[in-house]
C-alpha cells in the first residue's frame, strides 16, 4: 500500500500521487479542481486541517483510500 501522510499539504500529496484528484474532490476537496486554489490554499492546507475543517468522514475516506491501494492514519 501506498502511504499517504495526514500531515502533507494537499499539494505535496497531490504531487506525489496525482491520480487522487478525483477521489479528493469526491470526498469534499473542491478545492483541488481549481488551479488558483491549488497553487495557493492547497500548499499550506494539510489534509488533517482539511478534513476537520470540511467535517470529512474519517471513515470513508480511509474505505476509499483503501480501495484504492492507499494507506494514511488518522492519529
Amino acid at each position: 500500500m501506498k502511504k499517504i501522510d495526514i500531515n502533507w499539504t494537499l499539494y505535496e500529496t497531490l504531487e506525489k500521487y496525482p491520480e487522487l484528484e478525483d477521489v479528493l474532490y469526491s470526498l469534499g476537496f473542491e478545492g483541488v479542481k481549481n488551479p488558483i486554489m491549488r497553487n495557493t490554499h492547497a500548499k499550506i492546507m494539510t489534509l488533517k486541517k482539511g478534513i476537520e475543517f470540511l467535517k470529512i468522514d474519517k471513515k470513508k475516506m480511509k474505505e476509499k483510500l483503501n480501495e484504492l491501494g492507499f494507506d494514511m492514519d488518522f492519529d
